[in-house]
């Protein structure tokens, strides 16, 4: 079976240090994980493939962990290159900060604009592009790209154009923080839905009244479809045919763990309109599959959730809106 729903992201190694002194867990993470673990919980694992390069030296199994979740591991391109790993140091209020782990982007003697540098190449080195999508999966019926640095994103929307029926990108603070709405709709041609959390526009914020205002100029720039995460707050949904600016609650959940919730709301989101879901009822399911996310510890718990859960959770979301 060729995938309906394809997901382009990265994988790293997470070491995580809690909010309350004790020890740290080293976790199998990264965006491409997290959507599709957000995408399989309304599409089913089979109907997902997920395109990332892999590290040689990664220190876990990912094709076993693939197999089960049922997912297929024919999009993992492997590379000779350390896997990216950082401290993921979390606070009491549930906030958090990443701190890079590898030798080369922690070096002393680099200043701080060389480090970021090799922080954004290696990222680069490790970012799934859309030649590594295996030509049997293309064209799809919805390409979700999840935070990259600008160069993959630009390229791959750029050589994705009528090869996809619905193609959304998840923006990386790296470039989106200081771009105004028209230049992101012109580096990112062909995108149908833009899918920012409240930090990565923190700056257009400024520019208006509300962040519905934010909302409602970014899809009057060019993009159909705008859905921005904003954590606790829940989502706002501006797109075609809606008059309105849609607020979207966050679903109930007992939060154990924030760690891709966001990625899990876009690929939900994605795998949701490719099964021809209306855009708010997308961004109900995007909202559900957060929710479950952030109740489990790591990604390798994400791919155990169960779709029929998240039907019953979705019921409910519903109902309590």
């Amino acid at each position: 079976m060729v995938p309906d729903v394809l997901v382009l992201g990265q994988i790293t190694v997470d070491d995580t240090v809690p909010a309350i002194p004790g020890t740290w867990e080293r976790r199998l993470g990264g965006n491409a994980l997290y959507a599709a673990a957000g995408a399989r919980l309304w599409c089913g694992p089979k109907r997902v493939g997920m395109v990332a390069r892999v590290s040689t030296h990664l220190p876990f199994d990912i094709y076993e962990i693939l197999k089960q979740a049922g997912l297929r591991s024919d999009g993992l391109v492997p590379v000779d290159l350390e896997p990216m790993n950082e401290w993921v140091v979390y606070e009491e209020d549930g906030n958090r900060q990443t701190i890079p782990r590898n030798a080369p982007l922690r070096d002393p003697a680099a200043s701080i604009e060389e480090l970021f540098r090799r922080y954004l190449e290696h990222l680069e080195n490790l970012s799934a592009s859309c030649e590594d999508i295996p030509a049997a999966w293309l064209p799809a019926k919805a390409v979700h790209l999840s935070p990259q640095v600008l160069s993959r994103h630009a390229h791959s929307c750029s050589l994705l154009a009528g090869r996809t029926e619905f193609l959304s990108v998840d923006p990386s603070p790296h470039y989106s923080r200081s771009r105004e709405a028209a230049e992101l709709v012109e580096m990112l041609p062909g995108v149908s839905a833009f899918l920012p959390s409240q930090a990565e526009i923190q700056h257009l914020g400024d520019l208006y009244p509300d962040w519905a205002g934010a909302v409602s100029a970014l899809q009057q720039a060019g993009f159909a479809e705008v859905l921005l995460k904003r954590g606790s707050a829940g989502a706002l949904l501006a797109a075609k045919g809606t008059a309105d600016v849609i607020s979207l609650p966050v679903a109930e959940a007992s939060p154990f763990d924030l760690t891709g919730a966001g990625d899990a709301f876009s690929g939900a989101y994605a795998a949701s309109r490719a099964l021809g879901c209306s855009p708010e009822d997308a961004g109900a399911r995007a909202a559900v599959a957060a929710a479950m996310v952030v109740e489990c510890s790591g990604a390798q718990e994400a791919f155990a959730l169960n779709q029929r859960d998240a039907e019953r959770r979705l019921q409910h979301y519903r109902a309590a809106k």
